[in-house]
């Protein structure tokens, strides 16, 4: 599977090797993870209502450094994975000229609008939930979506732009995501 990457969550971690011998050990070697989190102040939540998160290797020419330039980048991908009651979705290597088949959405209640997660109504089904953290009316959802699925809000139902490269309002006004 193919991924195009249109937005990321807020929460960010790492995992190195064990050889800490190693003096590349936090880089070489490492894992970087992302889901979705909620940031009160300095403090972060992670009230996941869907637990999950993606994860970078090595292999994909992940930059920790620079996290924001892989917004607008087509990775491959295994499949979303049930691992230890989370959604586990690994970005392997980059896949530059290929057109990708899902993309990697991140929503919010200041920019979408509120969703009613309480029901099945607020996605189409071809929607993939990959992390989502709610508290009160706050929320911050990752999701794969592909190019005829669509999620409703308040504000009205958000689909993929033409290009691939943002989701927007299905009436035509365009909310930039990157």
């Amino acid at each position: 599977m193919r991924v195009r990457i249109i937005g990321l969550g807020t929460n960010w971690w790492a995992a190195h090797s064990c050889d800490l011998n190693d003096p590349f050990c936090f880089r070489r070697n490492a894992a970087w993870f992302n889901s979705a989190g909620l940031k009160y102040g300095r403090r972060l939540r992670m009230s996941w209502a869907f637990p999950g998160q993606i994860r970078f290797n090595l292999t994909s020419n992940f930059d920790p450094d620079r996290p924001l330039r892989s917004i607008g980048r087509t990775f491959e991908c295994a499949g979303p994975n049930f691992f230890d009651g989370r959604i586990h979705l690994l970005f392997r290597l980059p896949a530059n000229n290929n057109s990708p088949d899902r993309y990697l959405v991140t929503l919010n209640e200041r920019t979408h609008g509120h969703i009613s997660f309480a029901t099945s109504a607020w996605r189409s089904d071809g929607v993939q939930p990959i992390s989502v953290s709610v508290r009160g009316a706050r929320y911050e959802a990752m999701v794969l979506i592909g190019a005829m699925d669509w999620i409703e809000t308040d504000l009205g139902r958000w689909i993929l732009s033409a290009d691939g490269r943002q989701i927007e309002l299905e009436t035509g006004v365009a909310e930039r995501i990157a």
